[in-house]
């Protein structure tokens, strides 16, 4: 979650930065749509890299093992 934060502030100031020349105007009203935008690639990525890791079977994931559901439904 963090991670989208710091995406969205980023990219909202990159906008604004390179948007400044054409105007203080201009840059912001696309600042919004800049961090947004690179919110929804920061998104995109970690939502990628956790499907990955969870088809690998990786002890990082949240997916839960069958010793959890066996447990769960038994008790």
């Amino acid at each position: 979650m963090a991670l989208l934060l710091v995406a969205a502030l980023l990219g909202g100031l990159m906008t604004f930065a390179v948007l400044l020349p054409s105007g203080i105007l201009t840059a912001l009203v696309a600042a919004p749509f800049g961090g947004s935008l690179l919110t929804l690639i920061a998104g995109l990525l970690l939502a990628y890299l956790r499907t990955k890791a969870e088809r690998r079977g990786e002890p990082g994931s949240n997916r839960p093992t069958a010793a959890h559901t066996i447990r769960s439904v038994t008790r």
